[in-house]
């Protein structure tokens, strides 16, 4: 049973055969009332967007898990800021990159399209994705793969949405522009790619649980 929900939560609910989804986001009583009215309680998927999960176990009288502000006093011992390193410096003199290369973290540099098509090439075709919610089995499965090279292979977690269309196009049913794109940000609102943007440049990104399933 899905446990309680609470706070700003996303409904999710897809009929492939035909095509009809259905995508509510808002407060979880909101949204439940809503859903209810549509009759569709018993199905789709609710999901929390932020902090907000209450898992209440009634019958065996377990304590509730709540992420509420009565907790933060117990998160530990009130910061003392004398015990805080003052560190003084001109302003603009910080080489952060320098700094984050001593540390062991220097910024990755994001891979070339020819440097990840080569890698992804000489791929055998994965098994398709399979679940309720995956109305391109096969698509899916070459982003996962596509996105795994890329994080493996040149440690990023997102990449540009030209970068996969160039790459992997071809292998996800000939998807390119506006359908592509419209096609990832569909799989971003169901919860299974995270999306960045900078200014009119939009990188997309696996969730784990979705790209490992």
């Amino acid at each position: 049973m899905q446990p309680e929900i609470y706070g700003q939560v996303r409904y999710v609910y897809q009929e492939t055969e035909d095509d009809i989804e259905i995508v509510i986001e808002g407060d979880s009583v909101w949204v439940k009332e809503l859903v209810s009215g549509l009759s569709l309680s018993e199905k789709g998927w609710l999901q929390p967007i932020k902090d907000g999960i209450n898992l209440e176990e009634t019958e065996n009288g377990s304590e509730s898990l709540k992420t509420e502000d009565e907790f933060v006093g117990s998160m530990g011992p009130t910061p003392d800021p004398s015990k805080i390193p003052i560190i003084l410096r001109p302003i603009g003199s910080l080489d952060i990159d320098s700094k984050l290369e001593s540390y062991g973290a220097a910024a990755q540099e994001p891979p070339t399209i020819e440097e990840l098509a080569e890698e992804f090439d000489q791929l055998e075709a994965p098994e398709p994705k399979s679940g309720p919610l995956i109305s391109d089995p096969m698509s899916e499965a070459w982003l996962a793969e596509l996105f795994k090279i890329a994080l493996s292979r040149f440690g990023v977690t997102t990449l540009p949405f030209d970068t996969i269309e160039a790459v992997a196009s071809e292998k996800m049913s000939d998807m390119e522009g506006m359908e592509l794109e419209l096609w990832l940000e569909k799989l971003y609102r169901m919860g299974k790619l995270m999306k960045k943007t900078a200014g009119s440049d939009i990188s997309f990104g696996p969730i784990p649980s979705w790209m490992n399933s």
